[in-house]
């Protein structure tokens, strides 16, 4: 009981603190995710979670990922459905 405690107060000073997950805030019909290392989100030319093109970047920094079943459309940056592609 104690133990149990003593979590729920480290978790508490977490929280209040400022030093839980970081969360991007995304626009809507996206959501945030951190991957450590960077992942990149699906696409119109690659429909799945990939290694980023320009090399994976800092664990810390939460990315903004279309909302399922929607994929990022590159040449406009909106998320659309794969058949918009």
């Amino acid at each position: 009981m104690k133990c149990l405690f003593v979590l729920v107060a480290a978790a508490f000073v977490v929280v209040v603190s400022g030093q839980g997950i970081p969360i991007a805030n995304c626009p809507k019909g996206e959501h945030s995710v951190l991957y450590c290392p960077q992942m990149a989100e699906p696409d119109c030319d690659i429909r799945v979670v990939h290694d980023p093109i320009r090399g994976g970047g800092l664990c810390d920094i939460p990315q903004c990922f279309c909302d399922v079943p929607t994929i990022r459309n590159l040449k406009t940056g909106k998320c659309v459905m794969p058949s918009e592609c």
